[in-house]
């Protein structure tokens, strides 16, 4: 579970990078604006490759047993999120509105998989997330940080739509990508 702790740790740390504008300035500066992007991706990348193996590696200990309703909540806050997501990537009004759509996600689909989900690597890599994304909240609001001011018009129900088509692909994906199936018809 260290290297899903650590997968976890880096990912979140490279990423409140983002709410903090003179540390991200500093960075860019020193690694160049046109090598910013790309290093920050491939530095993506490989935090969720260290998750991923971390995750995979990682064997079941119990901790708690969810509430029977918790994969319900679960389906429902994910969809939360996902919607979320959509305002975050087609950059409507609504963007600039909520400032943090994509941490506001992560608070969404962190919660609904604790409720659904009660072994130690669970709880690190959603806890994990959701502590990043309520410090990613606070810290970029305390340093000012606003999204693009370009807003794309008509895409806030674009953002909607596309939140839940992207939700019903992971639905069917879940099970290939994370060996779990989101619902089980029996």
């Amino acid at each position: 579970m260290l290297l899903l702790s650590f997968g976890v740790f880096f990912t979140a740390a490279l990423h409140l990078v983002a709410a903090v504008p003179p540390l991200k300035q500093r960075i860019k500066q020193r690694v160049g604006d046109k090598a910013y992007g790309p290093a920050f991706g491939i530095a993506s990348l490989l935090g969720i490759l260290l998750i991923v193996l971390g995750w995979r590696a990682a064997g079941f200990v119990f901790v708690y047993e969810p509430p029977e309703w918790g994969w319900i909540a679960n389906g429902v806050l994910t969809l939360i999120a996902f919607v979320f997501l959509g305002i975050f990537l087609f950059r409507g009004s609504w963007r600039r509105k909520l400032r943090f759509p994509m941490a506001f996600a992560a608070v969404f689909w962190a919660t609904g998989h604790l409720l659904a989900n009660g072994d130690m690597a669970s709880i690190i890599l959603f806890g994990g997330f959701l502590i990043y994304a309520v410090l990613h909240i606070l810290i970029g609001t305390a340093n000012g940080v606003r999204p693009s001011p370009v807003v794309r018009e008509g895409h806030n129900l674009l953002s909607v739509l596309g939140g839940i088509a992207l939700y019903g692909v992971m639905t069917q994906l879940h099970m290939a990508l994370i060996g779990v199936p989101v619902f089980q018809l029996s």
